[in-house]
């Protein structure tokens, strides 16, 4: 009995002491850490040929394969292998022969590590050791989770000098599952976006230390991880405003602060030093490739900052950020609570934020090309990690009921992101050209249907990189809720007709006429010859009404309205008969179809001249009623 005694006591101490190390939010991080786990070899990326290596990455990872297994930093291997290296490793020539690549080697050193882990596994188990075989693939994809983890534990602590465990375990949980952030870390990990919220997270607590107390091991750890925050993305370099003015309450303090800077002129020029040092290999890289020691590696594409599109990178449903991701609606509002709750961090944040959105969205792909909401602004949730913990302890500590009832809110929030991750994974969310329409008609769905895709919307590419916006309208198929032939404008190749918006198009028959017009200038002139003109061809869906209308000239004309199946012997039904005129002498025909129950497939529309005399169709309309 005894013995059992002391088992139990010793089980409760051992369980007392976990309890005391488990905390809320160490517990929450590790909850984090199981779901990504889980999500990870759920989908399995890395047994695909192209699921890890992909996009950007491509720019990213191409350095490590070049310098550890071929030692070539001229690429060449891409041509003499390119079963293995094509579509994972990038070669771009410059005009006059130079070779380089889009993205800068910072990302490849952090991925570094991770790299030698596969590069040791491919060889101790007969893998390919190429770079690019799974051993490779898997440990890339699991250290975009490693960083981010350690970037939650770095958070973590910060947060610990102003927070409650409670509130930080909260915050913890909505800044990961509640944000574009998790789909960053799993779906497409070896993105930039997870190491560089750890990065941001690393630059803030070294920082902090600096101010404390400026060593030169410190000072050397903030150089080194600016100069990576630069490498792997230039605008970031941004996030120097926080060194800059940290713990900046007044206006008066910033000569207090440049009297520091100049007092520890040794301590910022080992911090330069540093950031040099990191940086130094990329331009050794440029200057033994192009000849130049700074290379423009993006071309035609650049910033319009006399043009930012901040509207549309905060709201627009193509990738609006606080549409994607609205619980950072809270984290903005939560920077001017820091001003009483956390005042050191309060003008740093404000500032960084207006001029990174500013920044952010001034490129010329404001978008930035496929990506589940707005990507690069990913890089900064640490900071707003804080203000969004701010926002919700000061609610919390003025009404109560209120402060859980903004909790609960962010908690819905929270699923409605884990719900739009499965929407985009499953391409219900378009990765570039959503808009309005296709949003909603989307909204609440996992999978697709045809309207939705016919609803999506480009953006006119060319014209983007002139600083100009524009959007591409995409060809559609399906009805909704209605089509219009004006028979005003012509296709490039003038063989259909367009619709007005550019959404639909009709054949032409080559038979456009400028001599009569009920609207507009132009019709159509059907002849004995030319006796057919506006088909369009639709898929239907049983139960579904569609009201069919069209006018013609003369109105007493033997011209006809054809809503027809496929096959016309399942659907035909032409229609001669006016239901009214106008005082021109146009005539409207009109008619509304059901479609059978038991028919699903596709049907067409056209006007046709059943006589041997000439006639005029224009204003063709299809509606669908439902």
């Amino acid at each position: 009995m005894s013995k059992l005694i002391a088992l139990f006591k010793t089980l409760h101490g051992k369980m007392c002491f976990l309890r005391s190390r488990i905390t809320p939010s160490i517990a929450v991080i590790i909850l984090l850490g199981i779901a990504t786990i889980w999500t990870n070899f759920n989908n399995h990326l890395w047994k695909e040929k192209h699921g890890v290596v992909i996009h950007d990455v491509v720019g990213y990872y191409s350095y490590l394969p070049a310098a550890v297994i071929h030692q070539d930093m001229k690429f060449d291997f891409v041509i003499t292998q390119p079963e293995h290296y094509y579509g994972h490793v990038m070669r771009l020539r410059t005009p006059d022969g130079g070779i380089y690549q889009k993205m800068t080697m910072g990302l490849a050193m952090l991925y570094l590590p991770f790299f030698l882990i596969g590069h040791v596994q491919a060889l101790l188990t007969g893998a390919l050791a190429t770079g690019v075989s799974e051993p490779y693939l898997f440990w890339l994809v699991f250290s975009s989770m490693t960083y981010a983890f350690i970037g939650l534990l770095l958070l973590r602590k910060i947060m610990l000098r102003f927070f409650s465990e409670k509130l930080i375990a909260f915050i913890l949980m909505i800044i990961v599952a509640g944000t574009n952030l998790f789909y960053y870390i799993t779906l497409e990990a070896a993105m930039s976006h997870a190491y560089n919220f750890f990065l941001f997270i690393l630059f803030i607590w070294l920082t902090m230390r600096w101010h404390e107390k400026p060593s030169l091991s410190t000072s050397i750890y903030v150089g080194l991880t600016y100069g990576l925050i630069g490498l792997i993305r230039p605008t970031n370099g941004l996030i120097a405003v926080f060194f800059l003015l940290y713990n900046i309450t007044a206006f008066r303090q910033l000569t207090t602060r440049l009297h520091l800077f100049i007092r520890e002129w040794k301590m910022i020029l080992v911090i330069v030093i540093s950031a040099f040092i990191v940086v130094l290999p990329q331009l050794i890289f440029w200057k033994a490739n192009t000849g130049s020691w700074f290379f423009y590696t993006y071309g035609e594409e650049g910033f319009f900052f006399n043009n930012p599109q901040i509207w549309r990178g905060l709201f627009s449903y193509r990738k609006g950020w606080l549409l994607y991701t609205p619980v950072m609606i809270f984290a903005l509002a939560g920077i001017f609570t820091l001003r009483k709750r956390v005042p050191s961090f309060f003008v740093p944040i404000l500032v960084f934020v207006i001029l990174n959105i500013y920044i952010v969205f001034s490129w010329w792909d404001w978008s930035y090309g496929g990506s589940f909401g707005s990507r690069p602004m990913i890089d900064s949730y640490g900071m707003m990690a804080i203000a969004l913990a701010s926002f919700t302890q000061t609610v919390l500590n003025r009404k109560r009921f209120a402060g859980i009832m903004l909790q609960l809110v962010m908690v819905l929030m929270m699923a409605f992101s884990i719900f739009q991750i499965l929407q985009y994974k499953y391409a219900t969310l378009h990765y570039a050209f959503m808009t309005k329409e296709a949003y909603w008609h989307g909204f609440g769905k996992l999978k697709a249907d045809a309207e939705l895709y016919d609803l999506f919307e480009s953006m006119d590419y060319p014209m983007l990189k002139k600083g100009i916006y524009k959007t591409r309208p995409t060809l559609r198929h399906t009805i909704g809720p209605d089509v219009i032939n004006d028979f005003e404008s012509l296709s490039p190749d003038s063989n259909h007709f367009m619709s007005p918006d550019q959404h639909y198009k009709f054949v032409s028959f080559g038979n456009q006429s400028n001599r009569e017009a009920r609207s507009g200038t132009h019709s159509a002139l059907l002849t004995g010859e030319k006796a057919f003109s506006s088909g369009i061809n639709f898929p239907v869906k049983p139960g579904q009404k569609y009201f069919i209308s069209a006018w013609k000239k003369p109105a007493e004309s033997d011209g006809s309205l054809v809503f027809s199946s496929a096959d016309a012997k399942v659907i035909y039904l032409p229609k001669s008969e006016i239901d009214s005129t106008d005082n021109r002498g146009w005539g409207r025909i009109t008619m509304e179809v059901t479609i059978p129950d038991d028919f699903n497939n596709w049907c067409k529309v056209y006007v046709w001249n059943k006589s041997q005399d000439s006639l005029y169709f224009d204003d063709l309309q299809v509606i669908k009623l439902h």
